[in-house]
């Protein structure tokens, strides 16, 4: 089942509207559900004849006998699976991913969080690859279906529901169910799994797997246990040997509202309003969203292996024959008196590699029927394979243009635009599912982790408590359950060719000139080529150049430092040089003053001298004095 049933579930709920309407008692359920069962019994039939063709499990029993009667070789070339596998690896070519735009102005970064959520959601569920499985169950059993749910984690999920394990509303017309008055799982659980989730109905599920369950309905092959040998079933809603029993989860509306109820045959285990709700108004919603890939007009379901059928059964035919033909031999009594010989002996000798046809005996040519068979062959291949996307859409062209094979691929693909484009309007429907029940159970603050082939991984917080720096008060960033925005589904094709033309024809322009190789850098180039794991190549080729810098600018740094200081010792030694002549010049303006200063004094007292003399001549001189000198 999808979520545990909450502890002391109630059949009733209040709501805003009042209470819910008492639900139905479990003969009113088996009734939905027998329904299901029966007016779609032709149209599951036909399902299980289309998934046998798929496998390869083309010829039946009386077929294969009558083949061996007459001994011809029971030949099954299957051309279906291939048609069906490359309808889906077109899709494998092409990328989808959810993109969610601003319901109002200025909510750009509520937009742009929420495609974060979902992408997220997407990578935990590991969505591209349930895509493909439940686009199969379209192509082939004609039905897909995926229930969105919560784990006990609040972690959204989204679970396929295999084909035949899902029900609907037999008189839904529609092939996206919209007009459903009921949904469902029916699937076959262990006894003691079933009482794990519903611990307070443990003995009553113990009871009824120990009394066989009930009567009343018992579901056809395409509901049955697998494997159907020994199981012990037998089409019931229990499985004694195996204490397995019959589930079901349904989803119905009533009073204009889903309603969830669980039950097996004997007994309901849980019962009121969907736990889930839409996205838009917070209604209680039905969380399976299922897509059919045609609808009859008496509302039989079928999917594009339907039409396949036919030629497939006439190659398969016309294959054995045409080998058949090649393996005999027919012979003619080509002389009238070779009626003589026993015709046992001339066909014994013509059926021998080394056999000598006895006279009168001929070989009678078969080439007009081998010829016509091979004819035929080959029409009703062609006519499979036109149903399926043709060699240049699944890139098996020799054209060497990119632009050529994208042109085949769309007009290859224009047959096949009704399949493809339910298969994104299912895909759209379930990621505003996943958006309803992120609103609804996301609510406390956390992060999520959102991977890009080209950006580095990135986190992105949900629900966050903020403080307004003005004001103060506390507030929420990036609130889930606030946020308003439309979901579209951004479709990238496949356009690799087209990407590695253009960028050949660009290295061609590069290389033309030398000039052009020095102003296109080689990351500019990575960028724009259609090489995988472009990011981790630039980064690499980023680090490797931020090591070259930085070496270059030690290098830069060192070759500074000794030219700094051999500018130094050459200011110094000029200016040394510079100071010895002044040195020089002081020292002679030294000398010469000093020998001025001497013959100043020299002078002074030469003068001193002769002033003294002429004194001593003019005074008398003492008695005796003269002549003593």
């Amino acid at each position: 089942m999808t979520i545990p049933p909450s502890a002391g579930a109630s059949p009733t709920r209040s709501t805003d509207a009042g209470e819910t309407p008492a639900l139905p008692d479990l003969t009113t359920l088996k009734r939905y559900f027998t329904e299901a069962e029966s007016l779609t019994q032709a149209a599951r039939a036909n399902s299980l004849r289309a998934i046998d063709f798929y496998d390869s499990d083309q010829l039946t029993a009386t077929e294969l006998k009558a083949l061996d009667d007459r001994g011809q070789p029971a030949i099954v070339t299957n051309r279906i699976k291939p048609a069906i596998n490359g309808i889906i690896g077109v899709t494998e070519k092409g990328r989808s991913d959810p993109r969610c735009r601003p319901r109002a102005p200025g909510d750009d970064d509520a937009a742009d969080a929420a495609t974060d959520v979902l992408r997220y959601i997407a990578d935990f569920n590991r969505f591209n690859r349930i895509k493909q499985e439940c686009f199969r169950d379209m192509l082939v059993p004609g039905t897909m279906a995926a229930l969105i749910g919560v784990d006990g984690d609040k972690q959204v999920t989204i679970t396929q529901i295999r084909w035949e394990e899902f029900f609907h509303d037999a008189r839904a017309r529609r092939p996206d169910f919209k007009d459903a008055r009921y949904m469902g799982v029916a699937k076959w659980m262990y006894q003691d799994d079933v009482a794990a989730l519903y611990p307070d109905k443990a003995a009553v599920i113990d009871a009824t797997v120990q009394n066989g369950g009930a009567g009343g309905i018992a579901p056809n092959q395409s509901y049955q246990d697998r494997p159907l040998q020994g199981s012990g079933a037998g089409g019931a809603w229990v499985d004694k040997k195996q204490r397995r029993l019959m589930v079901v989860e349904m989803y119905y509306r009533d009073a204009g509202r889903w309603v969830r109820c669980v039950f097996t045959g004997a007994d309901i285990l849980d019962c009121g309003p969907s736990p889930y709700a839409d996205h838009r108004h917070g209604r209680p919603d039905c969380p399976i969203e299922a897509q059919t890939a045609y609808v009859k007009r008496d509302n039989a379901r079928y999917g594009a292996v339907w039409d396949m059928i036919d030629p497939q059964r006439e190659v398969n035919k016309r294959r054995s024959k045409a080998l058949h033909l090649l393996s005999v031999s027919r012979i003619e009594a080509s002389d009238p008196s070779a009626v003589n010989i026993d015709a046992d002996v001339a066909r014994s000798e013509a059926a021998r590699p080394d056999g000598v046809l006895p006279f009168g005996w001929g070989m009678s040519p078969n080439t007009v029927a081998f010829t016509g068979n091979m004819e035929l062959l080959q029409d009703a291949k062609s006519e499979i394979d036109r149903m399926g996307p043709n060699p240049a859409t699944l890139g098996r062209s020799e054209d060497q243009s990119g632009r050529h094979l994208l042109i085949r691929q769309q007009s290859g693909l224009v047959e096949l635009a009704n399949l493809y484009g339910a298969l994104e309007d299912w895909e759209l429907r379930v990621y505003r599912q996943c958006w309803g029940r992120a609103k609804q159970f996301w609510k406390a603050p956390q992060w999520i982790r959102v991977t890009d082939d080209e950006n580095a991984p990135k986190f992105v917080g949900l629900n966050m408590i903020v403080q307004d720096p003005e004001t103060g008060q506390l507030g929420y960033r990036n609130s889930v359950g606030e946020m308003d925005v439309d979901i579209e589904i951004d479709t990238q094709p496949d356009t690799g060719a087209v990407q590695a033309e253009a960028f050949g024809e660009l290295m061609q322009l590069v290389g033309s000139s030398p000039i052009y190789q020095q102003q296109v850098p080689l990351s500019t180039l990575i960028q724009l080529s259609p090489i995988p794991h472009k990011r981790s190549v630039l980064e690499t080729i980023k680090r490797a150049s931020d090591a070259q810098q930085a070496a270059q600018a030690q290098a830069q740094q060192a070759a500074t430092a000794m030219e700094q200081a051999k500018l130094g010792e050459i200011q110094a030694r000029t200016a040394e040089i510079a100071s010895k002549p002044a040195l020089h010049a002081a020292t002679g303006f030294a000398k010469a003053s000093d020998a001025l200063t001497y013959a100043h004094q020299a002078h002074a007292e030469t003068a001193v001298a002769g002033l003294t003399h002429g004194i001593d001549a003019a005074s008398p001189s003492p008695p005796g004095e003269g002549e003593s000198r």
